[in-house]
């Protein structure tokens, strides 16, 4: 044992009880510098070197003391060490692209903290689907990569003329990404691309020029999301940009229904998808569901209104055990996607016997142009609501909650909602089956009991 004053490594957060990393010692606090010398620089590069390993393992560990421990390890090939490492420290886009998000938040007021992160961190989009532009990556993170097969990675494309993808990104100069994309194929990466639609600026033939860039490496590139550009009403400062209307839908449904049928044609596939939100405001029927494959980007809201309407259907032929025939409540959602959960809505409530109110919520925290639900905060949905309720119980969007005490982006938590409503707020779900699930059964009035009953 030697002694280290600098705090390197990995912080471990927990340790299993009965593990083998307690066996031999190791407690939270300390840190996970490497594995047989393989400095581990995150969890993500702990599970891969320590998967990689067959049964000896050499680790260094330091002690909050700064003590530097030295411990073998021999173990079956497929067993557990038994600790948990501290989260991904974010890396953070240096890009100021001139529709972000993040430079739209509201002054003043409350916002979750992650959602002021601009994150560009290769490890989040294989983890999560997060999008990155490629714009810092390292020679290092290539070679990382490439090393452990992180595949598939999520791409902010926007435009790949490279003047005007400087544009949108507010870079100094270029950046090679086409470049960049071929070498990440070539190494066996497969990538998602996204870009973000916006009027006048990068759609056109600018568009047409930035999928038929983007195909030539198909099928490693895997697809093309197209999405519209989120506005707020916060945007003081920022470029001007034109928001997404209505025939500006009708008129990107037809220009991307060529270029897809195009696509079909010569790879047999539309490679190039729209997001939901194109089909719904120019009241445009949503594509089969043989359109959009094996659904790879429903978390980006392209497909995901196809998938919710087949669950829905499926979920609508199963045979459902009630325990009350007295079900009366409320369902909130984002104004996008009001008119599909309406009539779905009417649905249950005609074919089940029960009584379900559905409002649309006006987004007033970031304003009109936001209308999809995972972006409704606590406040948003109090005021839509608090002289409008009907019913027992509110069900609110999962997509706009997060943690266990369900979170909204504006820091208020559902408790928040029930204190002042004074009735249970539940989450949908993710699949209909969950949303079934919770209007059918009896857990609403063993909740409300139970948040109820104290004096």
């Amino acid at each position: 044992m030697s002694t280290m004053t600098q705090a390197l490594g990995v912080l471990v957060q927990t340790v299993e009880e009965g593990s083998i990393a307690q066996e031999v010692g190791i407690e939270p606090g300390d840190r996970l510098l490497a594995i047989n010398d393989r400095l581990i620089d995150d969890a993500l590069d702990y599970r891969y070197v320590a998967n990689s390993c067959e049964r000896e393992m050499l680790l260094k560990v330091t002690k909050p003391s700064g003590e530097l421990w030295e411990i073998d390890i021999e173990k079956d090939e497929e067993e557990d060490l038994g600790i948990e490492l501290e989260g991904i420290q974010t890396r953070i886009c240096k890009n100021n692209c001139i529709f972000c998000f993040v430079h739209q938040l509201p002054r003043g007021k409350q916002v979750r903290r992650t959602l002021r992160v601009k994150d560009e961190d290769f490890r989040l989009s294989f983890l999560f689907g997060h999008y990155l532009t490629l714009t810092n990556l390292s020679e290092a993170d290539f070679q990382r990569i490439f090393e452990q097969r992180l595949s598939p990675l999520y791409v902010s494309v926007h435009a790949t003329e490279p003047g005007l993808r400087q544009y949108l990104l507010q870079n100094r100069k270029p950046d090679d990404l086409l470049g960049n994309i071929e070498r990440l194929v070539r190494g066996g990466i497969q990538l998602h691309t996204q870009i973000v639609l916006m009027p006048g600026i990068n759609d056109g033939l600018h568009l047409e020029r930035s999928v038929s860039d983007l195909l030539q490496f198909y099928p490693n590139v895997l697809t093309v999301s197209v999405v519209p550009v989120g506005l707020t009403d916060h945007r003081k400062g920022l470029p001007k940009l034109k928001p997404v209307d209505i025939q500006y839908a009708r008129d990107t449904i037809s220009h991307v229904s060529k270029i897809q049928k195009r696509n079909l044609e010569t790879h047999g596939t539309p490679f190039c998808f729209l997001g939901d939100e194109f089909y719904i405001l120019a009241d445009h029927p949503i594509p089969p569901r043989s359109h959009y494959g094996d659904f790879p980007l429903v978390e980006n809201g392209v497909g995901m209104i196809r998938n919710f309407l087949d669950e829905f259907a499926a979920a609508m032929r199963r045979r459902w055990t009630r325990k009350t025939n007295d079900v009366r409540g409320t369902v909130v959602t984002g104004k996008i996607f009001f008119p599909a959960l309406l009539q779905s809505v009417e649905q249950m409530n005609r074919k089940f016997g029960i009584d379900l109110h559905c409002l649309a919520v006006d987004n007033l925290y970031f304003g009109a142009g936001i209308t999809v639900a995972g972006l409704l905060t606590g406040s948003d949905i109090f005021a839509a609501v608090k002289d409008r309720l009907h019913g027992d119980f509110l069900v609110v969007p999962s997509e706009c909650m997060t943690g266990e005490n369900g979170l909204f982006l504006d820091d208020w938590v559902r408790t928040d909602l029930e204190e002042r409503l004074g009735l249970p707020v539940f989450g949908g779900g993710y699949h209909m089956d969950e949303f079934f699930r919770q209007v059918l059964s009896a857990e609403r009035a063993h909740r409300r009991q139970a948040v109820f009953s104290s004096p």
